[in-house]
């Protein structure tokens, strides 16, 4: 599946993987906590626009 086809809990768990890179530092449990708000979805687009995900690239994916 590609960014398109996500969850929104797996675009929200990818964006939070994203966030040290687009802080410049490693962001706390608060910026984690709000990585939806501070990541948008066009630059998750920008950077994994191209990749094919399964189901077990995310942990909220797990049973």
């Amino acid at each position: 599946m590609y960014v398109s086809e996500l969850s929104r809990e797996q675009l929200v768990e990818l964006k939070s993987t994203m966030l040290e890179a687009i802080l410049g530092y490693e962001p706390s449990y608060g910026e984690l906590a709000i990585a939806d708000e501070l990541v948008s979805d066009e630059q998750v687009e920008e950077e994994y626009g191209g990749v094919c995900f399964t189901p077990d690239d995310f942990f909220c994916s797990m049973s």
